[in-house]
């Protein structure tokens, strides 16, 4: 196994939960209420679906315009249907790909600024933005969508969401 380093345990891992939420949206679309889902809350006070894969994205883009310095542009939130949220997320993971391990080398100790709302703004260093903000972040929306797919009764397993994670761990099946 390769050496732990800002690459693997931030982009590494968003790939990892880009797959895992491709996957989940796929088995979501499924569904026969499948397009009803993009509006979908967990609870009434919450935000939906779709809000949920877009944070996700958008989490994901930021974390590499801030390790990299690159100028990545914007893309609307403005996706309605499960096939604009498979595509989405796709997007993402294709961005995600696109990052050379040397991009993030030395971003460690790269000031990152941070808006956090009503809280203000604070300036972290990279490794503090990654583990004290962007892995949780990330983690927490992708688990979210799970949720409410769950909740709609599409039939997911917790391997639905582990494989991407364990799947280049595991030893190559014998045929």
């Amino acid at each position: 196994m390769a050496p732990v380093n800002l690459y693997t345990s931030s982009i590494g891992l968003f790939i990892h939960g880009m797959e895992a939420l491709i996957a989940i949206l796929k088995k979501g679309k499924e569904s026969p209420e499948s397009e009803s889902f993009p509006a979908t809350k967990l609870y009434e006070d919450m935000l939906p679906l779709s809000f949920q894969v877009q944070i996700t994205s958008n989490i994901a883009k930021k974390t590499v315009q801030r390790l990299t310095g690159r100028e990545i542009e914007v893309w609307e939130d403005n996706e309605k249907t499960m096939d604009e949220l498979i595509q989405r997320a796709q997007k993402t993971l294709d961005l995600l790909k696109s990052v050379d391990e040397k991009e993030i080398i030395g971003s460690e100790n790269k000031m990152v600024e941070l808006t956090l709302g009503k809280l203000g703004t604070i300036n972290l260093e990279g490794s503090g933005y990654v583990y004290g903000y962007g892995l949780p972040n990330f983690f927490f929306h992708i688990s979210m969508a799970y949720a409410i797919f769950r909740m709609k009764g599409v039939p997911l397993g917790k391997a639905d969401y582990l494989t991407p994670f364990i799947a280049p761990y595991m030893p190559a099946q014998k045929a």
